[in-house]
């Protein structure tokens, strides 16, 4: 919503949806062992041990790379134990389908049934990753009880995780329910739990429950996002019942930094200004403006500033703002612009590969900061979390590696000697073949991957440029009232 006061200055668009979709926070809400990390207990074999050692460190590819080998060389002691360890490396490094195909293998053929429930439950992982949520269910239903502790503890809250994106709420309560609630997994069971019965109308009941969350001492760096969240969560959903004091509470809880502070920043200003007390607004609204302006809060800020001066009758100091707000628009449509050309021209999807891979191989903050810090990178690396563009770069960049050793092998086919002519020819026939057939699907992803990236641009744009207009029309306002009131002078 727009909220005008008497002279015309703008208030930002505060509206923001609370439980009503906190189905959608949920997605956000496995720790980042769930996500991709497998932590593996009782693994004797040393050629196993050297893989997850470079796993650990972030370096999955090494990771994958080194237990290859060992398999092919025959000196893995425990095939099916390397079978699951391989499949989980695929998956902590974004292969899902590779994954997938391993862990399917393995059902085929192990007659172990602890073997079979862990392949079962990491491939409702993979679907579960991969959004096929009916597919996920049924693996994991065919997962016993027989695993570990901390393996059956997550399953229960990957299940209701399934669950609660259905909507089925009372079947994801009940798994819940299973969760050992002083193991590591019991804050998100009990997050969990505030969103399934807040959608079965215990509103109380959910708000108590995320309350709670919400001020428990953190013991690491999931704990504490989580407990941000469950904080914003409620701060916004006091805003939108119009009881700023309460909302101001829960967001005063949250730290400064980390994922969730910008938005806090935002709601904390909103929470002042709802009790008309814009100077107190101003302090987090200020400190927001200072930070990164492709940030949709940033954003939000920049124009939250001005309203308030304006409602203080601090005119010209909320006229400056408001042009300050205008340059700064201008200069991230026109990053917006350079990006667009960048997707265009290919130079992008290149720069993302390698920051992908520099990400998974843990290289220092210094050399990922270099592609962060470009044009388009502050717009265009929140693509790399979603899952259909993540898959589609992993296999756009395996299909350019592949083209690259076709195109070395039909070069060096003539450095064979003992070839004849004939198998020369064939080989070299074939090699041409899939070569062809490889470029068609390189360029059927590639268009997939810039229509994505033209789309996540057009959106935000188009979000700049509705705030550039805005802050435009609130300046002219400013001078019409100045004008009116002061005559000709611009007013103090």
């Amino acid at each position: 919503m727009n909220v005008w006061n008497d002279h015309g200055t703008s208030l930002m668009p505060l509206d923001c949806p609370w439980v009503g979709r906190l189905l959608l926070i949920v997605l956000m809400l496995l720790p980042a062992s769930a996500q991709a990390e497998i932590v593996w207990a009782d693994i004797k074999d040393p050629n196993i041990k050297e893989a997850l050692f470079d796993s650990y460190q972030g370096h999955h590819f090494s990771a994958i790379t080194r237990l290859l080998s060992a398999q092919k060389l025959n000196r893995v002691l425990d095939q099916e134990q390397a079978g699951l360890v391989l499949g989980g490396l695929y998956l902590a490094y974004g292969f899902h389908e590779e994954a997938s195909r391993i862990f399917e293998a393995l059902l085929n053929t192990v007659e172990s049934r602890n073997v079979k429930d862990q392949a079962w439950f990491y491939l409702a992982k993979t679907r579960y990753q991969r959004g096929n949520l009916e597919e996920a269910l049924s693996a994991i239903g065919k997962v016993t009880n027989d695993m570990s502790f901390s393996l059956r503890q997550e399953r229960y809250i990957l299940e209701a995780n399934i669950l609660l994106q259905q909507q089925r709420y009372l079947d994801a309560l009940r798994v819940l329910e299973n969760v050992n609630q002083h193991s590591d997994w019991g804050p998100y069971a009990q997050f969990n739990k505030g969103v399934a019965v807040y959608h079965l109308g215990r509103e109380d009941e959910g708000i108590k429950l995320l309350d709670s969350l919400g001020s428990i001492t953190a013991r690491n760096s999931e704990t504490q996002a989580l407990k941000d969240k469950a904080n914003l969560v409620l701060g916004y959903g006091y805003l939108e019942k119009d009881n700023p004091d309460s909302a101001r509470g829960f967001l005063e809880r949250m730290k400064l930094s980390g994922p969730f502070a910008n938005n806090a920043l935002l709601a904390l200003g909103r929470a002042y200004s709802d009790k008309k007390l814009h100077q107190q607004s101003l302090i987090p609204w200020l400190k927001l403006t200072d930070r990164h302006p492709s940030d949709p809060a940033v954003q939000d800020s920049m124009m939250a500033v001005p309203f308030a001066l304006g409602q203080m009758e601090a005119f010209k100091q909320s006229l400056e703002y408001y042009e300050k707000a205008m340059l700064t628009f201008q200069a991230e449509i026109e990053k917006i612009n350079a990006a667009a050309e960048a997707v265009g021209g290919g130079k992008l999807l290149e720069d993302l590969i390698q920051f992908a891979n520099l990400e998974q191989e843990g290289v220092g903050d210094s050399q990922i900061n270099k592609y962060i810090d470009t044009p388009e990178g502050h717009y265009l690396l929140p693509l790399l979390s979603r899952y259909e563009f993540r898959e589609a770069l992993d296999n756009f960049a395996a299909l350019q590696l592949s083209l690259g050793k076709l195109e070395g092998w039909s070069a060096n086919l003539n450095t064979y000697n003992d070839l004849s002519a004939t198998k020369r020819k064939a080989y070299d026939e074939r090699i041409t073949r899939i070569q062809s057939q490889a470029l068609l699907v390189v360029e059927k992803f590639r268009h997939y991957l810039q229509r994505m990236a033209f789309d996540e641009l057009e959106r935000r744009k188009t979000r700049l440029v509705s705030y550039f207009n805005e802050a435009r029309f609130s300046v002219a306002q400013i001078y019409d009232y100045a004008a009116k009131r002061w005559g000709e002078s611009d007013g103090e």
